[in-house]
């Protein structure tokens, strides 16, 4: 059985991953293109889902 991405993952995808940008990263990265962006990229998800259970839990 092949892994299959949900298509509500390529939608945020397109919407919340940017083409890299070393000014939204520190310093210490900025030398690191591939690090810096999984970086800023992950740290955007996690800032996104904690976004998310917040709102859910506002409904609680």
């Amino acid at each position: 059985m092949e892994p299959e991405i949900p298509m509500v993952t390529e939608m945020f995808y397109g919407y919340f991953v940017t083409a890299p940008n070393p000014d939204f990263w520190p310093e210490y990265l900025r030398k690191d293109p591939v690090r810096g962006h999984g970086l800023w990229s992950f740290y955007q998800g996690v800032q996104l889902g904690v976004q998310l259970a917040d709102a859910c839990l506002e409904k609680l």
